[in-house]
């Protein structure tokens, strides 16, 4: 995969999302969380900005609950920052996935930590 260009502002939102997604698991988790952020941006399916992507209605529980603001207030990991860069440098442990959720859900895919993606 190749790399996904993003503002320093974009790169801190990700990252916020891949700390409220799954902060506390391992950096494959994070990245992987990222990594469906960017398959969206590239999938034309999706909005086309990283932006756009994580506060479209209905997609990312943290962008709509306040949790992802008040990520972006009180400061990004730096585990979460390395992961969201990684994600942006190509790196998918998905293998393409563009949606996620708990892996006790029974969906099928690969599961990575708590979280299955597809």
């Amino acid at each position: 995969n190749t790399s996904l260009a993003a503002s320093a502002d974009e790169e801190t939102l990700l990252a916020a999302l891949v700390q409220c997604e799954a902060g506390g698991q391992g950096v494959q988790c994070m990245t992987a969380v990222g990594a469906v952020v960017v398959n969206r941006v590239r999938s034309g399916s999706y909005p086309s900005s990283i932006y756009n992507v994580i506060y479209q209605r209905g997609q990312f529980g943290p962008a709509s609950s306040g949790r992802l603001e008040s990520r972006l207030a009180s400061g990004v990991s730096s585990s979460a920052r390395q992961a969201a860069r990684a994600a942006l440098s190509g790196s998918d442990p998905t293998g393409g996935a563009k949606s996620f959720k708990l892996a006790s859900s029974g969906h099928a895919g690969v599961v990575i930590g708590p979280i299955v993606f597809y």
